[in-house]
């Protein structure tokens, strides 16, 4: 196969990918959102979730700039549907860090990979940042978005500083939890890929 014509697969590829990826994310946010305790979990859903198509994506494209495009894309959606626009802080050094890690392991090293997604699920962290950053304004917005005082109520209670980090470690633990569950499910897939011997 030529360069040129490997090269446009690639990208195919990618752009498949990337769309399930993105398509996961909205799917699981519109399930999640009016309901304040999925809300929460959401990152950890979308870890779980998503792994299998993230690993697929490295499998098949071994690409950073896919993995960035993958990153930023829901931080892109969020601006775009009128949130805080701060979430792009978060899933651009999140995208390098993941993209970083995969190319150590020349995106073939399954143990390198599942820690990549570890950092590449933290993305999604930009869209919750600012209930702690900038809480009022981040509740306006809620509201403006459509969502009543009771939603806000609640995530408010559930919302001390300490449930940042436990909620970045629930991410991690779903996080592994979707690369291994990959790896049972995806075990030929990965292996004709050359990321499982």
């Amino acid at each position: 196969m030529s360069r040129t014509k490997k090269s446009s697969k690639n990208a195919i590829t990618a752009g498949v990918l990337i769309t399930v990826y993105l398509v996961t994310y909205v799917f699981i946010g519109a399930l999640s959102m009016p309901i304040p305790i999925l809300f929460l979990l959401m990152p950890m859903i979308v870890a779980l979730f998503a792994a299998p198509t993230y690993h697929m994506l490295l499998a098949k494209t071994k690409s950073a700039t896919a993995i960035m495009i993958a990153a930023v894309l829901p931080s892109i959606l969020l601006i775009a549907t009128g949130h805080i626009p701060i979430a792009p802080l978060v899933s651009v050094p999140a995208g390098l860090l993941a993209a970083w890690v995969a190319k150590t392991g020349n995106y073939e090293d399954f143990k390198k990979n599942a820690i990549s997604h570890l950092f590449f699920s933290l993305n999604l962290f930009g869209g919750f940042l600012p209930i702690w950053v900038m809480r009022e304004a981040f509740f306006r917005s809620v509201q403006h978005g459509g969502l009543d005082q009771s939603f806000c109520d609640t995530v408010r209670a559930f919302t001390p500083l300490w449930m940042l980090p436990l909620m970045m470690a629930g991410t991690f633990l779903f996080s592994l939890a979707g690369s291994y569950l990959t790896k049972k499910i995806l075990y030929k897939k990965l292996q004709s890929a050359g990321v499982l011997s």
